[in-house]
């Protein structure tokens, strides 16, 4: 099974979350959520407190744990599902 996140967000010099270009254009943070077993769902990325959270097409947010480092090519990041299984992805490209 393939599970994948395309995940659009700001990123500032130091390659972390740009906080300040995300509230000045939130719309621009965007979600495509592709799974081999289920149809594509599209949302937001919003922040939550000091988390990130993904909202597709109204399912319940999913947590995006970045806690603050840098995100780049090869990191491994964490999605935490509504049920509070951690799913792990690998970052396979940053532009």
């Amino acid at each position: 099974m393939s599970r994948v996140y395309l995940i659009r967000l700001p990123l500032d010099d130091r390659d972390t979350v740009d906080e300040r270009a995300f509230r000045d254009s939130p719309a621009h943070a965007t979600v495509r959520r592709h799974w081999s077993t289920e149809p594509d769902k599209r949302g937001v990325v919003v922040q939550s407190g000091c988390n990130w959270t993904l909202q597709c097409n109204g399912d319940p947010g999913r947590a995006l744990c970045l806690d603050g480092k840098p995100i780049r090519l090869g990191q491994a990041i964490t999605v935490i599902e509504p049920d509070g299984t951690r799913l792990p992805f690998k970052v396979a490209s940053v532009r």
